[in-house]
């Protein structure tokens, strides 16, 4: 088990009055004070640490439970003199009388007809053996209302720690246990809490552990999913692309048609005009260069070539194509995304239930 921290998280140093918030997180009095009014929000604010929500009590930060096991490790558990009050600290302790005592009282002690046959020893032994035994020192409790009296019962009904004379004055009717009972009972009950929590951290490592391996599932699907997707788009792309092609070879093969029917027509056109111009420039030279015995040789003949000429019909152009060949279909945006495939509603689609 990890060692327990020992300084605050929020000014890094040494517990100073430590306040236990509902998460189980300590912080100084003072700093917790600083941190809660510069963020508390409708009465509630967020733990440094875990960020978990904690409602302020109507006493505010000082009205917190405070951490009296932290408080215990932290000093040392510098104990006082039982016999003559706070002020003095106890290096002694009595075995027989149960007492703390300090140097003074501890001479006056050893010193006393009643008491000079106790067994004493020092408090740092102690604490070594103590701490070997995993025991405490019990440190004595008086009462509120009579300061001289040591508390020994716990009052059930009141639920407060009183004297022999509180019990006999004002809680005589009340059911009253010894200090010892109580605390046996409340490590039992603790004990019971801690076992229930023990419970809730295994069920909760397990709920820990089933969301990540839903998280991996999720991921997983979610991949396959995007894939499928990816995948069905490149098989719309394949088919659209290959149709694409074949309208486009069909449009090319129909224009190159066309184009050769053009250029026989242009051919026949080019061999006509060589053919006028070839006429029209040996009428030209009869008419203008030969002698009479030209023309009348020869002018009988072209005059004839002429006449078949001219009575020859026309080179006839081509059909050209009269409406377009490709008439870009008007897109309908549903039934293309119909092709890529069917999404169900997110609320439907996936269910997570917690074990």
């Amino acid at each position: 088990m990890a060692a327990r921290r020992q300084e605050c998280s929020i000014c890094m140093d040494s517990f100073k009055n430590p306040k236990l918030i509902s998460c189980h997180h300590s912080f100084c009095l003072t700093c917790l004070e600083d941190y809660v009014r510069a963020n508390l929000r409708n009465g509630r604010f967020n733990c440094p640490i875990c960020r978990a929500s904690v409602e302020l009590p109507e006493g505010g930060v000082r009205s917190l439970q405070t951490n009296f096991y932290i408080d215990d490790i932290g000093s040392g558990e510098k104990l006082t003199c039982d016999l003559c009050g706070p002020n003095n600290m106890a290096c002694s302790r009595c075995l027989d009388c149960d007492e703390n005592l300090c140097q003074t009282c501890c001479s006056v002690h050893e010193k006393s007809k009643a008491s000079r046959n106790h067994k004493i020893s020092d408090l740092g032994t102690l604490d070594i053996e103590r701490k070997e035994r995993k025991e405490k020192i019990r440190q004595r409790i008086f009462c509120d209302q009579h300061p001289e009296d040591e508390c020994r019962l716990f009052c059930r009904d009141c639920k407060v720690l009183i004297c022999l004379m509180c019990k006999a004055v004002s809680h005589e009717y009340h059911t009253n246990i010894t200090i010892a009972d109580y605390v046996a009972e409340m490590k039992n009950t603790l004990q019971g809490k801690k076992d229930e929590c023990s419970d809730k951290l295994r069920r909760m490592n397990d709920s820990k552990a089933m969301a990540l391996e839903l998280d991996r599932t999720i991921n997983d699907a979610e991949r396959e999913e995007i894939k499928a997707v990816e995948e069905q788009h490149l098989q719309l792309k394949k088919v659209l692309e290959q149709e694409v092609a074949s309208v486009k070879g069909r449009i090319k093969n129909v224009y190159h048609d066309l184009r050769q029917q053009i250029a026989a027509f242009k051919t026949c056109v080019e061999e006509e005009l060589v053919t006028c111009y070839n006429a029209q420039e040996n009428v030209q030279k009869i008419t203008d260069q030969g002698t009479e015995m030209d023309i009348l040789r020869n002018g009988q003949n072209i005059e004839q070539l002429m006449s078949a000429l001219m009575s020859k019909p026309d080179p006839t152009h081509t059909t050209v194509l009269r409406n377009k060949l490709f008439s870009p279909a008007p897109i309908d945006a549903s039934k293309l995304i119909s092709l890529i495939g069917i999404t169900q509603d997110s609320t439907d689609a996936v269910s997570i239930t917690s074990r």
